[in-house]
């Protein structure tokens, strides 16, 4: 299971790509959600499990969009440097 961080309104999460269900687990130390892309592209939290009600839910789908964007470009054949456009 990898993970990364995410830092977003003076906060640190760490995201985890959950399978089956293309869902991710949001998590630090005080609050644990699972989000998941819906099928018109926009992030909605499918299960608070504790913590904090809401999280900031837009920014940290956004940052999933470009962690797993830049993975794919990298194994495409593409190098760390490279500018995606």
């Amino acid at each position: 299971m990898e993970t990364f961080e995410v830092n977003t309104q003076n906060e640190s999460f760490k995201v985890s790509r959950n399978n089956p269900g293309n869902s991710f687990s949001v998590f630090n130390y005080a609050t644990f959600h699972v989000i998941k892309k819906n099928d018109f592209g926009v992030w909605r939290q499918v299960e608070h499990r504790f913590g904090k009600e809401s999280i900031p839910i837009d920014e940290i789908g956004d940052a999933i969009d470009i962690y797993y964007d830049r993975l794919q470009a990298r194994s495409a054949g593409f190098s760390g440097n490279a500018k995606l456009l």
